[in-house]
This record gives C-alpha cells, sequence and structure tokens, in this order.
C-alpha cells in the first residue's frame, strides 16, 4: 500500500466518511447536535477535517475523536443572548437603544472583544472572561469610534507619548485658569 493510499484511507475513516454514500453518520450527528443547540440550520463535511458551516456562513472547527465523540475547540456563544443582555442594561439605563452583535454563532476566546451596534450609533463592547464576560457601553458614535479603535503598535506608542507629554504638563498652566473674570458684586 503506498503511502499516499493509506494517508487517504486514515482520513476517510478518521472522520466516518463512506465516500459512495455521502453523509457519514458523524456529520449527521454533529450538525443535529449543533442545529438542536443554536436552532440554527447547519451542515457538517468531514473530509481531512470537520467543519460545520451555519446558514449565515459563520464556520466552526470540529475535533473528531476515535472513539466518535466530537468537540468545537474553544467557547461558542450565541451573540442574540449578548444582545438581549445588553438591551436589558440600556432599558436598566433609560436608553432607548437596540444592540446587534454580529454573527448570531462565534467561536471565541478568553481575551476577546465583541463588538456590539447599537441602534443610537453607540458600541457596546463585551470583553470575554475565564469565568464571565464584562460590558463597556459607548452609547455616542463619536466615542464609540475611539474606544473601537484598532491600536497598532505605532498608534500605541504614539498614544503612549501623548499621555506622558500630557503628565509632564501638570501642575503647569496653559492660562486658562489664569483667566480673570470681571467680579459683578457690588
Amino acid at each position: 500500500m503506498s503511502l499516499r493510499y493509506g494517508l487517504v484511507m486514515l482520513v476517510t475513516v478518521a472522520c466516518g466518511r463512506d465516500h459512495g454514500r455521502g453523509i457519514s453518520p458523524h456529520e449527521t450527528t454533529i450538525a443535529r447536535a449543533l442545529t438542536a443547540r443554536f436552532g440554527l440550520p447547519v451542515t457538517v463535511t468531514c473530509e481531512t477535517v470537520c467543519t460545520a458551516v451555519f446558514v449565515d456562513g459563520t464556520t466552526l472547527p470540529i475535533e473528531l475523536h476515535r472513539d466518535g465523540s466530537w468537540r468545537v475547540p474553544g467557547k461558542v456563544i450565541d451573540t442574540s443572548a449578548i444582545a438581549a443582555y445588553v438591551d436589558g442594561e440600556l432599558a436598566e439605563l433609560g436608553v432607548a437603544q437596540r444592540a446587534s452583535c454580529g454573527p448570531r454563532i462565534q467561536r471565541v476566546q478568553v481575551g476577546d472583544r465583541i463588538g456590539c451596534k447599537l441602534s443610537g450609533g453607540g458600541m457596546a463592547f463585551v470583553s470575554i472572561g475565564e469565568h464571565g464576560a464584562a460590558l463597556e457601553l459607548a452609547l455616542d458614535a463619536a466615542a464609540a469610534a475611539a474606544r473601537g479603535e484598532t491600536v497598532t503598535p505605532g498608534r500605541a506608542a504614539e498614544l503612549t507619548k501623548i499621555s506622558r507629554d500630557l503628565e509632564r504638563l501638570e501642575g503647569e498652566s496653559d492660562g486658562e485658569e489664569e483667566v480673570q473674570t470681571p467680579d459683578a458684586g457690588p
């Protein structure tokens, strides 16, 4: 048996695909479980690796184990629950805006930040932590743009320089507080 043929057989056996029959039992099992969990149609294919593709185009890698068990590496979240939470927090603050958090199903890692657009032009930023998430709201478009800026290493250096320059000015007068206003008294 040639090495190439052996590798093809290994991949075929590992994913459980019988190319003469079509969809493998693993693909069907995984697709049904993900559809039940997220309430969205999903297609699973196992070639050299297994991949789930949701109706909106979102893809998730699937780890398939020799015993037939499987898992999606990392954390997978349903952003509709996050949007509902943000909407609740906004309502509690008396802010009449709604959140939209991008693709409904997302794979995240600890430290990731999800940006949710607010209907009034602002943004909600949800930082994923080990044991939960933290919410930050930027209610207007200008604040959202500033807070949502991607900070490259060059931009980080520029911001650090600006901050240090401002610290050096601390205690020095810029002339504003020295302006005398005429006393309106008697």
